[in-house]
């Protein structure tokens, strides 16, 4: 194991530690039975405060605040596909009133819950919906909680009605994997659910520990750009900057963004002196079909010269798996690890 994978692995299994391995208990003895742990970890005591997010009108600028929860919140309306699905997960299939945003490949393990769920638009859903649904909390990405028609109110609108929130901690700005473990701790404790979450951070300590077992020990770091579709000579280059989540997620498999650091929009001149070794074209519900923009990207002679072209390393990359900032990440981690790594 390299270098940098060490640490990642190192700073993976401290977080987690951190995280989970107090779980409530007073007594530091190490010889606690599990049945004991288990007890303490179904009981949550309410009203329950926990630090979470506000966010600007226009859904771009975080802020920390404290929240206290009075009850257990019997309905939920996901603001996204992802984040209905880690509720699902969780075992909080009958609470949930209503989904939106529904931009890529489903889990297919919570597949048949999910198609018991409410759609209340298959894209982004307006606060007028959301309010109609009559939930009793908004749960998901930070950056839908916006006083625009795609937005579903801000966080202070919805709480003057009556409706409380949780912003996903992994779609906040500066946010690491880590908050993925963050977010599933704390909807545990405020949904009552803390032993199904124990068991699901558990599951995706996992599947992480595997993909980063998976990166050849002498794997230099390769530079990745997104591309949001192509068609003819236009090429949509998404620089990804403010997804930390996503960069730091794939920095375990030994991958940098190479435009992690850029403003504004990334123009093809951009691109081609960046000169990324991967290519990730992103595939979502109501774009251009991706073998479409793969075939023009090719047909480009002004990318002739990218390296990624020229070794035909252009990888296709599903939207929900990589944009609901949540667990689906690590099924798209492993699928690209097997594209990139398996002939290695």
């Amino acid at each position: 194991m390299n270098r940098i994978k060490m640490t990642k692995y190192l700073g993976l299994l401290t977080a987690l530690t951190f995280l989970l391995g107090g779980c409530g208990q007073t007594d530091s003895t190490k010889d606690q039975t599990n049945k004991e742990s288990t007890e303490q970890a179904e009981v949550t005591t309410f009203p329950l405060t926990l630090d979470n997010y506000t966010v600007s009108s226009e859904g771009a600028e975080f802020s920390g605040k404290e929240i206290t929860y009075e009850s257990r919140p019997e309905s939920i309306v996901a603001n996204n596909q992802g984040t209905a699905e880690l509720l699902l997960q969780l075992g909080l299939a009958e609470d949930i009133k209503g989904v939106a945003a529904l931009y890529g490949e489903g889990d297919e393990t919570v597949a048949e819950d999910f198609s018991s769920i409410p759609v209340l638009a298959e894209g982004y859903v307006g606060k007028e919906l959301v309010v109609g649904a009559d939930p009793d909390i908004v749960v998901g990405r930070g950056q839908l909680f916006a006083s625009t028609e795609w937005g579903t109110g801000t966080v202070e609108e919805l709480n003057e009605l009556d409706i409380q929130t949780y912003i996903q901690a992994t779609s906040t700005s500066d946010a690491t994997f880590d908050d993925l473990y963050v977010d599933i701790e704390q909807l545990g404790k405020l949904f009552a659910v803390e032993e199904s979450a124990q068991k699901f951070s558990d599951d995706v300590q996992s599947r992480m520990e595997e993909i980063v077992a998976g990166v050849p020990d002498n794997q230099e770091t390769l530079d990745y750009a997104y591309i949001f579709g192509a068609e003819g000579t236009n090429v949509n280059v998404y620089s990804g900057a403010v997804d930390t989540y996503l960069n730091d997620a794939l920095s375990y498999m030994d991958l940098n963004n190479a435009f992690a650091d850029a403003t504004g929009e990334i123009s093809v001149e951009a691109l081609l002196e960046a000169n990324p070794d991967i290519l990730l074209l992103v595939n979502y519900t109501g774009g251009r079909a991706p073998e479409e923009s793969l075939a023009d990207l090719k047909a480009n002679d002004a990318l002739s010269s990218l390296t990624a072209i020229q070794e035909d390393r252009v990888y296709t990359i599903d939207y929900n798996q990589f944009w609901s900032y949540g667990y689906q990440i690590l099924t798209g981690m492993e699928q690209l690890s097997t594209e990139l790594y398996s002939t290695n």
